[in-house]
């Protein structure tokens, strides 16, 4: 698989960093990009359609991004999808609880863009 060949989706409540997100992700190829303000606007998108990556933030109003991955994750249609938490927490403990509830990397902002596409490379295998 390609970086142009991915279908991402953004989940942040903050649009700074969706729009950084969304550059970083143009700039690299990806043109296929949907962007949703919280979880369950987020839930609402991939339902219409499925996405191949999806970057979460991990706190968001309302449903945050552990409860959020854990959504998606319960969801059969969007099991073959990859996520990406992007976490404002140092802590070990906000990582382990992204990956038990099913994130296939963590990262932690700031985010630079080559960590971002390190990781996007390393959970997609482009």
């Amino acid at each position: 698989m390609k970086l142009s060949e991915l279908d991402v989706l953004i989940v942040d409540d903050h649009e700074a960093m969706r729009v950084m997100l969304t550059r970083v992700l143009a700039r690299a190829g990806v043109t296929a990009i949907r962007s949703a303000s919280s979880g369950l606007e987020a839930l609402g998108l991939l339902a219409a359609r499925p996405a191949s990556l999806v970057l979460a933030d991990q706190r968001m109003p309302g449903m945050d991004g552990t409860a959020f991955i854990g959504a998606v994750r319960a969801d059969a249609a969007l099991t073959s999808a990859r996520i990406i938490m992007i976490s404002g927490a140092t802590s070990a403990e906000h990582a382990d609880a992204a990956r038990a509830a099913g994130a296939d990397a963590v990262l932690v902002k700031p985010v630079s863009p080559r960590a971002l596409l390190e990781a996007i490379e390393g959970v997609m295998g482009v």
